[in-house]
């Protein structure tokens, strides 16, 4: 059965002043991926341009040209490949034919690809098709317009983990202290400076206030409580530094997207789903308990 992605040919290629590709086609695929440069092409009846980190596939039996380079000098990596798999087919078949892809990971495979091809090294051309696969999925990725928000954590820690100088400072003052019952008074007078001056440049650096912030913190921390333990959602919200159970229910959808209930029944189910696909753990156990109380070792053969 023959790989779902089988390389024909992989190579860097630097196109100088005057120097192009004659009008043609073939039936296979041909994927360009510029990493310098500028340069223009003819695909099938539009012209489009190449340039850094653009990503071009070019479709079997499609007319394509490159045309001569004005001035300056165009590199690409570029692959030619069958592919055959129906499924990994079609997508790409769909796709937009021409994007820019900026993640540096893509970049590596298609690099590391490349070299791995011409290296000569034992399994070499495998090792170019696996790398090459990968970035078939990136690029049909890239292309995707369906993805899922990141989890709010991972958005406060990006905003957030840039912060230099005052922002920084408050963002530290803000995590050591926001399950206190803190003003915005309390902050300017602990740091010296005026509410509304920390405010604004709180603001400006990260895009919450200081008192998004301070909720995201707790939030975070109410999360884990959530879904971890068995903890009482009204203790949880308390120890969190909200003051009743209707104001941290409701900030905690607002933040995260579902109530409290709805991240621990989440968790749970999630839970089930992996014991029920994966098996029991049936080594697991917890150290202050002995094996007879925990019903004694089970046997290999038990498992």
């Amino acid at each position: 059965m023959p790989h779902p992605i089988e390389l024909i040919w992989t190579f860097m290629v630097d196109y100088a002043k005057d120097w192009g590709v004659l009008r043609h086609a073939h039936d296979y695929f041909q994927m360009y991926y510029c990493t310098a440069g500028r340069g223009a092409m003819l695909l099938g009846d539009r012209d489009i341009v190449l340039e850094k980190d653009s990503c071009l596939l070019i479709w079997p039996n499609q007319l394509h040209e490159v045309y001569p380079i004005k001035s300056g000098q165009l590199r690409t990596i570029d692959t030619k490949f069958y592919v055959h798999d129906a499924d990994i087919k079609a997508a790409l078949l769909r796709a937009p034919q021409l994007i820019t892809i900026t993640d540096p990971h893509f970049r590596d495979l298609q690099q590391t690809m490349r070299n791995e091809w011409v290296s000569g090294a034992l399994f070499a051309k495998a090792m170019a098709e696996l790398l090459f696969e990968q970035s078939i999925f990136l690029f049909l990725r890239n292309n995707s317009h369906v993805s899922a928000p990141p989890p709010f954590y991972r958005t406060l820690r990006e905003r957030t983990e840039k912060l230099t100088g005052l922002e920084k400072t408050i963002a530290e003052y803000l995590s050591n202290h926001f399950l206190e019952d803190l003003s915005l008074d309390q902050i300017a007078g602990s740091l010296r400076y005026s509410k509304n001056y920390l405010c604004k440049v709180f603001k400006r650096a990260s895009g919450y206030t200081i008192n998004e912030y301070i909720n995201c913190l707790r939030i975070s921390k109410a999360y884990d409580l959530v879904c971890f333990t068995n903890n009482r959602l009204t203790e949880i919200g308390a120890q969190c530094g909200f003051s009743s159970i209707h104001y941290f229910s409701r900030t905690f959808h607002r933040i995260v997207g579902m109530t409290p209930t709805q991240a621990r029944n989440h968790e749970e189910n999630s839970l089930n789903t992996d014991i029920r696909l994966h098996g029991t753990f049936r080594y697991r156990y917890y150290s202050k308990e002995t094996p007879s109380e925990k019903g004694g070792l089970k046997h290999e053969k038990d498992r």
